[in-house]
């Protein structure tokens, strides 16, 4: 929806079904120029899932002063359960926020420290296979500057032991750089951190998610166990595939719970995403007034940390969320996929709003946001969302291919690069070959022609490092860190 046709549909608006719901929510001094139009937010968000072929999703809009959540489409098909406003859906990786929030509330009283080796707190487990044994700290796991591989998606149980045994699984595995030197997301320095947490208070880490964070929040349409789903609407996930556009129901539910501070279990409604980003807004206040992260932690959590070889999803990271700039204003934030949900949470501290987006059809989450935010954040909150580049839309520049060519490897990852006459050529070997050229955008940062190479997500790939005969030893597949192996 472009700014002429945002403008003139409230003149349609009026007419539709609005599948949607204002909470007042603590005043945040919101800028005078944001105006929610109920109406006109719940026909883009029902435009866009349904260019998507998306089965259901959720907007919810923070602006300062309440919390405006939209709904569109079926949260189970099969059984005609349309999506509510209070339907939860899988959030992914966005609950890495969440996890940092719990790990900077522990820090808060003095019982973790950002800046101690975690093996403090683990009584000494390696976490990688290198020799000699490396260490890294809180802030490095926080920030995606810890070196660890992004690890495997392995399932070890329900048990409260399972993220321990998650943990010890990572011993066998080599790190990718050293902490502190590179940027590389990873799931299992999430689960790290997380274990930190755990064992220092002698509770599970979902309990500790639930009594620092949702509980003081107020999080009412947030869950991490499937039996805790059964009191709450759910929306299952659905695969879209050339063969069935239209989605099919996904067979199985989500991730194992050895993985959950990474996003492996939580889930939530857009509006709970919205009022956990308020928290960043307020000082670390809920809309109560309780002070639930000290002004110093939303602070270290808001800053930059390490920056990023790619640049699209974000240029910098800090403990928790992402950092980039958009028209000049400052954006935080975080996404994530799990089998069956998509999710992307964005706020801007300067302008007092958050927006998140959910999905259903995990292939389509980041499209769908991409569509929203094109409109919500220029036309709503005044801040101009830069243009997302495509292989059209970009100009190649001249590069050295030979820098590039080699494989390069991580846990559940491997790419083989090649020269194709003047072309660079990426060959993804993990998981079902995928092959497609790399447009060079300079900066050693390329855009793959096929957006499936980076998941679907419209995001760069970038290569850094020199092994001192020009080549490059480490490449980044949208965030994910692999290192050279040939």
């Amino acid at each position: 929806m472009n700014r002429r046709s945002f403008l003139k549909a409230g003149a349609v608006a009026a007419a539709m079904p609005i599948v949607s719901r204002a909470r007042s929510f603590g005043l945040v001094a919101a800028p005078p120029d944001v105006a929610v139009d109920p109406a006109i937010l719940q026909q883009l968000v029902d435009d866009s899932a349904r260019s998507l072929g998306i089965v259901g999703a959720q907007l919810a809009v923070f602006d300062g002063e309440a919390v405006h959540e939209f709904a569109t489409g079926l949260a189970v098909r099969e059984r005609d359960l349309a999506v509510t406003p209070d339907t939860l859906f899988q959030v992914g990786s966005t609950t890495k926020v969440f996890n940092a929030a719990v790990v900077m509330a522990l820090v808060d009283e003095g019982t973790l420290d950002l800046d101690e080796p975690v093996g403090t707190y683990l009584d000494g487990a390696a976490l990688t296979s290198d020799q000699p044994p490396v260490d890294m700290t809180l802030r490095q796991l926080l920030s995606m500057s810890s070196g660890l591989d992004n690890g495997p998606y392995t399932d070890h149980g329900r048990g409260d032991d399972a993220l321990g045994q998650y943990v010890a699984s990572l011993a066998g595995i080599p790190g990718i750089f050293e902490p502190g030197t590179a940027y590389g997301y990873s799931n299992a320095g999430t689960c790290v951190a997380g274990l930190a947490a755990q064992r220092v208070m002698g509770k599970n880490w979902e309990t500790l998610l639930a009594e620092r964070i949702l509980e003081p929040l107020g999080l009412e349409h947030s869950a991490n166990f499937p039996e805790d789903l059964l009191y709450h609407p759910v929306a299952l996930g659905y695969s879209q595939t050339p063969v069935n556009p239209e989605g099919r129901r996904v067979p199985f539910w989500g991730l194992p719970r050895s993985m959950a501070p990474a996003g492996a279990t939580l889930c939530c409604s857009a509006g709970d995403l919205v009022r956990f980003a308020a928290l960043f807004l307020r000082g670390g206040q809920s809309a109560e007034g309780r002070q639930v992260l000290s002004e110093e932690a939303v602070e270290a959590m808001q800053t930059p940390e390490i920056d990023m070889p790619a640049r699209v999803i974000a240029q910098k990271w800090c403990p928790g969320p992402y950092w980039k700039r958009w028209g000049g204003e400052v954006i935080y934030g975080h996404s994530g996929t799990n089998t069956g949900g998509s999710s992307l949470l964005l706020w801007c501290p300067s302008k007092g709003v958050a927006a998140a987006t959910i999905s259903n059809v995990p292939s389509q989450g980041y499209p769908l946001a991409d569509r929203v935010f094109d409109t919500l954040f220029p036309e709503v909150f005044g801040i101009d969302k830069p243009e997302t580049p495509t292989p059209d839309s970009v100009t190649p520049v001249q590069v050295d291919l030979e820098r590039y060519v080699g494989r390069f490897e991580a846990v559940g990852s491997r790419f083989s690069f090649f020269a194709d006459g003047d072309r660079l050529m990426a060959r993804s070997l993990g998981g079902g070959v995928l092959e497609s050229e790399l447009i060079p955008l300079g900066s050693d940062r390329f855009l793959p022609r096929d957006p499936a190479m980076g998941g679907n997500r419209g995001w760069d790939v970038a290569f850094w490092g020199d092994d001192g005969n020009g080549r490059a030893t480490h490449y980044l597949n949208g965030v994910f860190a692999m290192r050279r192996s040939g």
